[in-house]
């Protein structure tokens, strides 16, 4: 019986690990042409993990021609040269690098950069060149330039009801720089939250520092404290205003339900993550868990990088007082990650009115985008065998799409007709049977004639 250690899987879902650790024992020889491989039934027993974990590994081998399957017989291993074994590991690195290749991604949760103010942009930084001019070349502080903490401040105070202390903001290059130096000043006694399905890329980061973490399963609201309780976690991820990639919104009973649980123990905490609280398209913005915490024991964290360009890795987080006084105690000779020019830039963009002008034009316009492309879907053939559930905030939504297809097999499929796409089941950190056949169709920056295409090859994918 194959034995393989899981829980060194670092980023990848269970089956995408399984499948590469299967491959690789092909690759090297440890699994001999011929052998047949355990059924999937009894594979699932010996590891741990659901059935639909092993089908989904087993599919993708199939389609790799790494395997072939036997009917009444099982599965057997073909036989792979080390060339050709190379060979598909590098087209498939190329694949995903590669992504002109493909004319639709639905993957990238990216901006419309051809609604980004560029030649706005472009006038603030030449008047910061000539207003700051050799000032730029200072040594900037270590929790960044005082202007654009006093900005941030004001914008959060206008906008999301937060009334915070410049002096507890924290400015650096990017939200996983800023989670990393979270990590550092929480030490060795923290074990993290992370919500499942979740974003992986905090996974990424508490496995690079070796600190342990928990999957904590979410409802339709959200994690819930019973399951914080039963795996002993004291800091917690989430993403209230719209969690991704579900899409939720945590109603007040339950933001109020964890604020009870954080305050019950002084090393407790919730990272709130608000990172697309600008796309609102109904209701009003919910306010912000850290605006409730009267304990003071919520760290808020965004980043511009979701609402200018990707390329300004600008992120800022907001730290209680007793955790600013530990991070300035203990991290204060780390020097700021971003560049002076960029920080008196952004201060300049947010104090003109430039920032807020610019995310009421691009609410209105990713709404009209919403309401569009949810319009193309529902009026396409493709409504005959898939559901719609979407939040109005953001910029994507989920398709259910009835279809004997694995997860595996859509994905490859979409490939072939030249689509990228994910599924919600590679956002589990276990039971991916949950929500099969389950895609996430990011449409923020993909034009209306690529969606056209896109729409008609998925109809030849699920009705033929």
């Amino acid at each position: 019986m194959v034995t393989y250690d899981l829980t060194k899987r670092g980023h990848l879902s269970l089956y995408e690990y399984l499948y590469q650790k299967i491959k690789d024992d092909i690759i090297l020889g440890n699994l001999e042409r011929n052998e047949k491989l355990p059924s999937k039934r009894a594979l699932s027993e010996h590891l741990k993990v659901s059935v639909k974990t092993v089908e989904n590994a087993y599919a993708q081998l199939l389609a790799e021609g790494y395997i072939r399957s036997m009917e009444k017989k099982g599965y057997y291993v073909n036989q792979v040269s080390q060339t050709n074994a190379i060979s598909t590991t590098l087209s498939e690195s190329t694949f995903k690098q590669n992504k002109e290749e493909y004319f639709a991604d639905f993957t990238a949760n990216d901006i419309s950069y051809e609604q980004f103010p560029l030649s706005l942009w472009a006038k603030v930084m030449r008047e910061t060149l000539s207003d700051y001019d050799t000032t730029l070349l200072n040594t900037r502080p270590f929790y960044g330039i005082e202007k654009l903490r006093i900005e941030i401040a004001k914008y959060l105070y206008r906008f999301r009801g937060m009334d915070v202390s410049p002096e507890h903001i924290v400015i650096g290059s990017g939200t996983e720089y800023l989670y990393s130096c979270l990590v550092q000043l929480f030490g060795d006694k923290a074990v993290y939250g992370v919500e499942n399905p979740g974003y992986h890329h905090i996974v990424h980061i508490y496995n690079g520092h070796r600190v342990p973490w928990e999957y904590i399963d979410i409802d339709q609201f959200g994690p819930c404290a019973e399951n914080l309780y039963q795996k002993s976690v004291n800091v917690i991820h989430v993403s209230p205003t719209h969690h991704y990639p579900v899409g939720i919104v945590m109603p007040l009973e339950r933001r109020q339900e964890l604020l009870k649980w954080v305050a019950e123990e002084t090393e407790r905490y919730i990272i709130e993550d608000d990172y697309d609280c600008e796309f609102r398209y109904s209701d009003k913005p919910y306010p912000t868990m850290q605006s409730l915490d009267c304990n003071h024991r919520v760290i808020y964290i965004n980043t511009f990088s979701k609402t200018m360009i990707p390329s300004l890795r600008v992120s800022y987080m907001v730290l209680p007082e007793k955790l600013m006084e530990r991070y300035i105690s203990t991290m204060s000779f780390y020097s700021c990650t971003v560049s002076g020019f960029e920080q008196y830039a952004l201060a300049s963009f947010l104090e003109k009115g430039y920032f807020e002008r610019h995310i009421r034009r691009m609410t209105k316009y990713y709404e009209n985008q919403h309401k569009k492309v949810l319009e193309m879907f529902r009026k396409s053939a493709l409504s005959k065998v898939s559901s719609i559930y979407e939040y109005p905030a953001g910029t994507y939504f989920l398709l259910k799409i009835d279809t004997n297809l694995s997860d595996v097999e859509i994905k490859w499929s979409a490939k072939e007709h030249g689509i990228l796409l994910n599924c919600l089941s590679e956002y589990y950190y276990d039971n991916q049977q949950k929500y099969p056949a389950t895609v996430i169709i990011n449409y923020s920056n993909i034009e209306e004639k690529e969606l056209e295409r896109a729409i008609a090859e998925l109809e030849k994918i699920f009705l033929i």
